[in-house]
């Protein structure tokens, strides 16, 4: 009986771990078990290892093979291990063990002639296998494009398992010009065609468009409220346009999310932009299902979540955001476990300001009572709009002359220069409004006078703790978007009056 281990890897969630295949041999009655806590569709691995052994020539009869996948309390699912368990069997039987490099794992499912192929969460598995700190990843012939960035990792594809066995002894070098890759599914190949709204079309709404250029640098939410036609959707959809390209890693995060959702994704830095119907439920947008995945605001990670007519979600849809928007994580809590999904978006809320949509026009008469309009309204709780940090009222512009105003290409050249900046100042990838409370203060100083200015205007308006704090980091993107590197009495004035005017909208529609 020789032990001998290989190395795979599984997820929980986004989040990888290492799984350590081991396996004994016994002559006995014909048995193929695996232990270690695994789920349906790895059980079914046996009859694929059994099946991938008989094609090797390798007789099976009479031997009882027993798979440990360890660590043995953590439940395992996929079909990512088929290949580390067919090489765990090879070793226990083989007299010779293959000598397997360190810090080498391996990522394949099996079929059943011993072809390698892809699997469920492929190439999630595979970015954090890199994470992880493995230098030599075996995988399936697949597109390892979102990977080419990467230094110090060796991604070797390979077709068959004996083409595998060959390489590991030494016997063969692998041709990839040879290959024919397989497909992901979930990676889509058509051209992305994304409506492109360019900010300089848009006639009017200045403010608008300064606070949706703020967001954009800093990260921070929008709420827009104002009559059907004025121009909230408008906006929105134009934002992403201001939004800078993802970098590697951003783009290799959005893929896994994408993935382990099952939905398809273009093979594009672009942003996401994540329009969701106000039909949708708590767990489409939160995440959910038996094996947890990511929902809407995980899929809009790096990206825009855009909620239009936020006012017909329902109370507890739009109150299961509380956490995201402030931490830039999506927890989702099932019996069968618990998982953590990045988050990081903007939000960009659009409600009218009552059913009818016309309270406060000078259009049209409102029809709503003031039950029905207050009951409208207070769905966007206290608590929500405590995080957000631009509510802005908007009104139709009427037929203005177009006038020359800057681009969303010119505008997301100094957006990008202030997400650099906030890279560069917190050495980590956050923006000013999910940055840490303690890394904040300790990167960002203000002056006495600018924080006992904030402390008086916070308590005139009777403003939370998580609202002055809002303050501050909202001063400090402003400065960002201006290049200076402190924070200027112009940004905490700027800052103070847009807090002004959202606690002067909110309490509009509350009267």
């Amino acid at each position: 009986m020789i032990h001998n281990y290989v190395y795979s890897v599984g997820m929980q969630g986004l989040k990888g771990q290492i799984i350590r295949v081991e396996a004994t041999v016994w002559d006995d009655k014909e048995q193929c078990i695996i232990i270690g806590l695994p789920d349906a569709s790895i059980k079914e691995s046996k009859e694929r290892i059994l099946n991938c052994l008989l094609s090797l020539g390798i007789d099976t009869n009479m031997k009882k093979i027993t798979i440990l996948l360890s660590p043995s309390d953590v439940k395992k699912q996929g079909t990512s291990y088929d290949v580390a368990m067919l090489l765990a069997v090879l070793q226990a039987m083989s007299n010779a063990p293959l000598q397997i490099p360190e810090k080498t794992c391996f990522i394949a499912a099996l079929t059943l002639d011993g072809h390698l192929t892809t699997f469920h969460s492929m190439i999630p598995t595979i970015h954090q296998a890199i994470l992880l700190g493995f230098k030599k990843i075996y995988i399936p012939p697949i597109d390892i494009s979102p990977f080419l960035e990467i230094p110090d990792v060796e991604l070797v594809r390979i077709t068959h398992i004996k083409d595998l066995l060959s390489h590991l002894r030494g016997n063969s070098s692998l041709s990839e010009a040879e290959l024919e890759l397989l497909p992901l599914e979930t990676i889509s190949n058509i051209p992305e065609e994304t409506p492109y709204i360019c900010f300089s079309a848009i006639r009017g709404h200045k403010q608008p468009k300064r606070a949706l250029t703020l967001a954009a640098a800093g990260g921070h939410h929008v709420l827009m409220t104002g009559p059907p036609g004025c121009g909230k959707s408008l906006l929105a959809n134009a934002f992403h346009t201001i939004l800078p390209d993802m970098t590697n890693e951003e783009k290799l995060e959005v893929f896994s999310i994408y993935q382990m959702a099952m939905e398809a994704r273009h093979l594009s830095a672009r942003p996401p932009i994540r329009s969701p119907h106000h039909s949708t439920s708590e767990g489409a947008i939160i995440g959910g299902g038996r094996y947890p995945r990511p929902g809407e605001i995980s899929l809009a990670h790096r990206g825009v979540l855009f909620l239009d007519e936020l006012g017909h979600f329902p109370r507890r849809v739009i109150d299961t955001l509380r956490q995201s928007l402030e931490t830039g994580i999506a927890v989702v809590n099932r019996v069968e476990g618990s998982n953590q999904f990045p988050a990081t978006i903007n939000l960009i809320g659009a409600t009218n300001p009552c059913p009818c949509g016309y309270y406060g026009s000078n259009e049209k008469y409102c029809t709503c009572t003031e039950k029905m309009r207050l009951k409208y309204i207070m769905r966007i709780t206290g608590p929500i709009i405590d995080r957000i940090d631009f509510v802005l009222g908007l009104k139709n512009q009427g037929i203005i002359k177009q006038t020359s105003s800057e681009t969303s290409e010119e505008i997301r050249t100094k957006v990008a220069a202030a997400r650099e900046m906030q890279r560069i100042r917190y050495g980590d990838n956050y923006t000013n409004s999910i940055v840490p409370v303690k890394l904040f203060e300790r990167k960002v100083t203000f002056s006495e006078a600018q924080l006992s200015r904030v402390e008086n205007f916070c308590f005139v308006e009777k403003l939370s703790s998580r609202s002055t704090m809002k303050v501050l980091r909202l001063a400090r993107t402003v400065s960002d978007l201006e290049g200076d590197l402190s924070v200027t009495d112009q940004a905490v004035t700027e800052a103070l009056e847009w807090t002004r005017r959202a606690a002067y909208v909110h309490s509009t529609q509350l009267r």
